[in-house]
């Protein structure tokens, strides 16, 4: 686990001056798109793509092949592969893109995670920023078209940049992916084919910027060159069964479990330790990636078997949550299929990042009979308090006193959500 003092001074200046007077590859867009409720991030992405675009179960592992049967602009593409890597080097690469040097990045959100989310041009001489974990959906549009994504990496953690092309339907796109610094300094490459797709594991000396780069190999767009970005922190890990009523122990977070509900009443439990402030986000990728899974994700108190907060739909019909770790010590996430109608493989990413700019409930009084009242701080005109997971209706009183319409009863989890990027507090169960 990170240190608290560590990452919060990288949050709290994500106001980073870049001067060094190198060509760097892109400029960082003054724009934040990390959270946001579940019909903006649904509308995001039935905008862009499919909601099922991938070819078999090839999106399951990382590294995963697609199939023989290719299309035939993708096999004519693939034909002049070869010659086109012979030739190609990191200096007639990546190195020949160049733009110009970014002055400052701008407060980005790391509590919600980014979830499901479309590209938004102009993005090659302005990366977008993105939270992890986070899947772009995104398209090159043109020849020469370049996107450029920036966030936050960690000191000693992890990170996995993976494109999705060859095992996406319909897609021709050849895809070139890079790594680079805030100072433009390339980190690592590497380079699709007509079956596979490219794939970085990087993990950051110090906390810093890096920016993530996508191209068409042969620098070629149009309609049918698109792509998944897929960008998370962390190790993977393979589920371990059984791990339904004994969970599986994780010995670090960030983690990405690779796993699959094979039968319908199936559930996969997950145990992990943490820090009370800390802000714990999962994410679940299944049908973003074809699977057939409709998943519904929990966090439990092992010690009391409480329900401290749960979801069922955030990206489509895939899960996410954000929550406010309460106390220090082990937790238990859990995934299996909603009302236990469905199966099918998953990818589940667990990561820990500072709780700074997330509201805390410091107290839950009942008001009235349909009335309750919560007091604490970070709250906004925005805020919303919710019990057991569903939203309520929501006034404040001032600035330390919100106010919901609610029947509430012994036992019930009470917890407040910041919209629009749904930042969460920690859960208080009332007495």
């Amino acid at each position: 686990m990170f240190r608290m003092t560590t990452r919060s001074g990288l949050i709290a200046a994500l106001v980073i001056s870049l001067t060094a007077p190198i060509a760097s590859i892109a400029m960082v867009q003054n724009r934040s798109i990390s959270g946001g409720g579940r019909l903006q991030q649904e509308s995001q992405v039935a905008r862009g793509a499919a909601r099922a675009p991938i070819v078999g179960d090839t999106g399951f592992r990382r590294e995963s092949y697609a199939p023989t049967d290719l299309t035939g602009e993708r096999r004519t593409r693939g034909n002049a592969i070869a010659g086109k890597l012979s030739e190609h080097s990191l200096t007639q690469g990546w190195l020949s893109r160049t733009h110009p040097i970014p002055s400052s990045l701008t407060t980005q959100s790391l509590g919600t995670g980014g979830g499901d989310i479309l590209e938004v041009e102009p993005n090659d001489p302005v990366a977008q920023l993105v939270s992890l974990p986070v899947n772009v959906f995104g398209q090159l549009s043109f020849d020469g078209d370049i996107d450029f994504f920036a966030f936050p990496a960690f000191a000693g953690q992890p990170v996995t940049i993976e494109a999705f092309a060859a095992r996406l339907s319909g897609s021709v796109l050849i895809p070139d992916i890079a790594l680079f610094d805030e100072n433009g300094n390339l980190l690592a490459e590497d380079v699709g084919d007509d079956v596979s797709d490219p794939l970085i594991r990087y993990t950051s000396p110090r906390d810093q910027v890096l920016i993530a780069g996508i191209v068409d190999l042969f620098d070629e767009g149009g309609s049918k060159f698109n792509y998944i970005l897929n960008v998370v922190r962390g190790v993977d890990v393979d589920e371990i069964e059984s791990n339904d009523t004994a969970p599986q122990v994780l010995s670090a977070l960030p983690a990405t479990v690779f796993g699959a509900i094979n039968v319908k009443p199936d559930i996969d439990s997950y145990a992990f330790n943490g820090t009370a402030g800390q802000t714990l986000i999962v994410d679940v990728d299944a049908e973003a990636l074809g699977s057939k899974l409709d998943s519904r994700i929990s966090l439990k108190d092992p010690a009391t078997g409480t329900e401290l907060f749960f979801n069922d739909q955030y990206d489509g019909d895939d899960s996410r949550l954000n929550i406010t770790l309460p106390f220090t010590g082990q937790y238990v996430v859990t995934i299996g299929s909603f009302e236990q109608t469905t199966r099918g493989f998953y990818r589940l990413n667990l990561s820990l990042v500072p709780g700074d700019g997330a509201p805390v409930v410091t107290g839950v009084t009942k008001v009235s009979k349909k009335f309750l009242g919560v007091t604490g701080t970070g709250f906004t005109a925005r805020s919303t308090v919710e019990v057991n997971g569903i939203q309520r209706p929501t006034s404040m009183t001032d600035a330390n006193t919100l106010n919901a319409r609610i029947k509430i009863k012994s036992g019930d989890v009470v917890t407040v959500s910041n919209l629009p990027e749904d930042r969460r507090s920690n859960p208080v169960v009332f007495q």
